[in-house]
């Protein structure tokens, strides 16, 4: 069973973020780390709602501007502790994780609430997490440096995107449990990578991954299957 799938009463179970619940309005209400907005500075939670339900939204909006940047300093202050225990102790006050979680220095995400980590996870230096949409990552998964998860999702076409006018949108990670995503490794927005998934280096996903996978390539194409005593099947070219 996988840790997103866990409904018991543990410490790590409880640190998963909470899915939006039907009949409330504010985005606090539906995840109580974000900040509530204030009225005295007009700000309006219609773009933020729409941002964590994967919604067209206006990144630019007054109320998303003061979150992100209210994070991103704390994200630049805790990549500055030298010691691994205080600054995962920090991190945790930004974002869902279990137990033993071990992050390297360099760690860039944009709001924190949108991500939920297992137990048993490491995160090699200077990855990306770009949280627009919800990203989770099984336990007992390994990601090593420079690694870029990317939710967000724009229009392809130009008149749609009106530079910085137009709306975005996001996409949702999942990454399952006991995977291996191997160094520089970019995931595209909207993708599901099974569990036990090895993904080598430099790869770019641009596709959902299946359970017990070698992945390779750009864009990655599953080479391998990983039996369950551990040897490796063949998978011919499509």
């Amino acid at each position: 069973m996988s840790f997103f799938d866990s409904n018991t009463n543990t410490s790590a179970a409880a640190a998963v973020a909470p899915a939006p619940a039907p009949g409330k309005k504010l985005p606090h209400e539906l995840n109580p780390r974000i900040p509530p907005p204030q009225p005295e500075l007009n700000e309006d939670p219609t773009q933020l709602l729409a941002m964590i339900t994967c919604q067209p939204y206006h990144s630019w909006d007054k109320y998303i501007d003061r979150v992100r940047d209210s994070v991103s300093k704390r994200v630049w202050e805790i990549n500055r502790v030298d010691e691994m225990e205080e600054r995962m102790r920090q991190l945790r006050e930004l974002i869902y994780m279990g137990e033993k979680v071990w992050i390297v220095q360099g760690l860039f995400f944009e709001y924190g609430f949108n991500i939920t980590i297992g137990e048993d996870v490491f995160i090699g230096a200077n990855c990306t997490l770009l949280d627009v949409g919800p990203i989770k990552i099984g336990s007992r998964t390994m990601l090593g440096p420079n690694c870029q998860l990317l939710t967000p999702d724009h229009p392809i076409a130009p008149e749609a995107r009106r530079g910085l006018e137009g709306k975005e949108s996001s996409k949702p990670i999942v990454i399952g449990d006991d995977c291996w995503i191997g160094a520089g490794v970019t995931i595209c927005p909207g993708i599901t990578i099974g569990n036990g998934t090895t993904i080598g280096a430099a790869s770019v996903v641009t596709k959902d991954v299946g359970d017990r996978c070698v992945v390779v390539g750009n864009p990655g194409r599953v080479i391998k299957k990983i039996r369950m005593d551990g040897t490796l099947e063949d998978v011919p070219r499509a």
